[in-house]
C-alpha cells in the first residue's frame, strides 16, 4: 500500500505539466497495483475514504466526465478540474473542497506524522499504529511487546547547558533508537523525553534483548556541546501482551509502571513488568552444568557452572566465565532420574556481578521441546512432593 501510494505522488510530480502522460502512467499503476490502488489514489489526491469497487466506477467516470467538458468547452482540461468538477457537480461528494498545492498537503500530513526534531513518530501517530497493532496480535493470537524509556535527569541537561543541547540528547537519542528497531516496529517520542516503542510479534525476551541495547548505546554516548561533555543515560519499562495485559490501555499502563520500577532501581536500567515477583516458582537446583556458548569459536569446548535455581522459564548459574547479555547458550543439564543430562537452548536476560571472578548468570529457556518440559515439571513436582515418583 505505501508502495503504491509514493507511485502515485511520484507520478503526479513527474507528469504535473502533461495530463495526457499523467492519465496512462496513473493507468499503468493502477493496472498492475489492482483496484486498490484505486482508492489509494482518492486518498491521496482527495482525501477521500471510497472502497475499491467505487474508486474503479468513479475513477472511469471522471475520464468519461473529462473528455466531455473537452467537447463542450472545445479545449484541454485539467485531470484535477475534472476531478473537483465530477465530484461537485456530478455525484457530490464533495461539498466544500479546499485547495492546496500537494506538496505542501504531504509536508503537513508528515509533521502530523513525525516529530520534527528526533525523525521518529509523533504520539499521535504512535496511537493510531498501537491501535492497529494490538487488534492485529488479538486477532492472530500474536504476541505484542511495548517498551517505555525516559532519559534520567533530563532537567538537569537542559539546566546545565541549556535547551540546544537538551535538543541534541533527544536528537541522538532518537537515532539510535531508530537504527536499532526492525523495520516492521514503531518507535515514537512520547512527550518531552519520553519515548515508546511497539514490538510486533515480540516476547519477552527479545523485547528485553532490545531494550538492553538501547540502554546500552545510550549509555555509550558521548556528546560534545561548546566543549563540555554530556552523558546521558535511559531507563525503560517492558510490558507484553498477553501474559501482562488483555487490553491497550492495561498494556501500556504496565510498561510505564515498570519504568518507574528501573527509576526506583536506581535508574540507566531496564524493568519487567511482573504482578508478582516470579512468574514461575523456583526452586534450589544443586547441578553442575555445562556451558556451551553459540556462535563462538573460542568457546566451543564450553566451560562448567554451578546451577542455582530452576523454573520451567529459567535457570541461574554461577561462572568464572563472564557471558554478556543477550547471547544464546547450549546447557547440558543433568535432570532424569539415572542423572541424564539435557541440552537446552536458552538466552542470557541476567548478569550480576559476584565478585572479580564470579558471575550469577541467568538464562530464559528457548523452545522447549515436548520431553524436556515433561522432565522439568517432573523435577519440579518432586521439590514440591517428593513421594511423587
Amino acid at each position: 500500500m505505501k508502495r503504491i501510494r509514493e507511485a502515485i505522488l511520484q507520478c503526479v510530480y513527474d507528469h504535473a505539466e502533461d495530463d495526457d502522460e499523467l492519465i496512462e502512467a496513473l493507468q499503468v499503476i493502477m493496472q498492475s497495483g489492482g483496484k486498490q490502488a484505486y482508492s489509494i489514489f482518492f486518498k491521496v489526491l482527495t482525501h477521500l475514504d471510497l472502497d475499491p469497487d467505487m474508486a474503479e466506477n468513479t475513477w472511469q467516470a471522471i475520464l468519461v466526465h473529462r473528455r466531455q467538458m473537452m467537447g463542450a468547452l472545445n479545449r484541454p482540461v485539467n485531470l484535477r478540474t475534472a476531478i473537483c468538477d465530477y465530484l461537485c457537480s456530478v455525484d457530490k461528494i464533495l461539498k466544500n473542497p479546499v485547495f492546496v498545492e500537494i506538496r505542501v498537503f504531504e509536508n503537513h500530513l508528515k509533521s502530523l506524522k513525525y516529530d520534527s526534531l528526533t525523525r521518529l513518530h509523533t504520539r499521535s501517530s504512535f496511537e493510531e499504529t498501537f491501535t492497529r497493532e494490538f487488534a492485529r496480535a488479538r486477532r492472530y493470537d500474536s504476541e505484542l511487546s511495548v517498551l517505555f524509556f525516559d532519559l534520567d535527569d533530563f532537567k538537569s541537561v537542559n539546566d546545565m547547558f541549556g535547551h540546544l543541547a537538551g535538543d541534541l540528547v533527544l536528537a541522538d537519542v532518537g537515532g539510535i533508537i531508530k537504527t536499532e528497531i526492525r523495520a516492521e516496529d514503531t518507535a515514537a517520542r512520547y512527550g518531552g523525553e519520553e519515548f515508546v516503542v511497539i514490538l510486533p510479534q515480540t516476547g519477552k525476551v527479545e523485547a528485553l534483548i532490545l531494550a538492553e541495547r538501547i540502554r546500552k548505546k545510550v549509555e555509550a554516548l558521548n556528546l560534545s556541546y561548546e566543549d563540555k561533555q554530556i552523558q546521558p543515560t535511559i531507563s525503560g519499562g517492558l510490558a507484553s501482551y498477553p501474559i501482562d495485559a488483555q487490553s491497550e490501555n492495561d498494556l501500556l499502563k504496565y510498561a510505564d509502571r515498570a519504568l518507574y520500577r528501573a527509576k526506583e532501581f536506581g535508574k540507566n536500567n531496564v524493568a519487567v513488568y511482573s504482578q508478582n515477583k516470579r512468574r514461575y516458582i523456583r526452586f534450589d537446583f544443586d547441578k553442575h552444568l555445562h556451558i556451551r556458548q553459540i556462535g563462538n569459536d573460542e568457546e566451543l569446548q564450553g566451560f562448567a557452572a554451578s546451577a542455582k535455581n530452576i523454573s520451567m522459564a529459567g535457570i541461574l548459574f554461577e561462572s568464572e566465565i563472564l557471558l554478556e547479555f543477550g547471547v544464546k547458550v547450549e546447557l547440558s543439564i543433568p535432570m532424569g532420574q539415572n542423572q541424564s543430562s539435557f541440552v537446552i537452548i536458552g538466552t542470557v536476560v541476567r548478569v550480576e556481578i559476584l565478585d572479580s571472578r564470579h558471575y550469577d548468570i541467568g538464562v530464559s529457556f528457548l523452545n522447549l521441546d515436548k520431553t524436556v518440559k515433561n522432565e522439568i515439571f517432573t523435577y519440579l513436582l518432586r521439590q514440591m512432593d517428593p513421594e511423587i515418583n
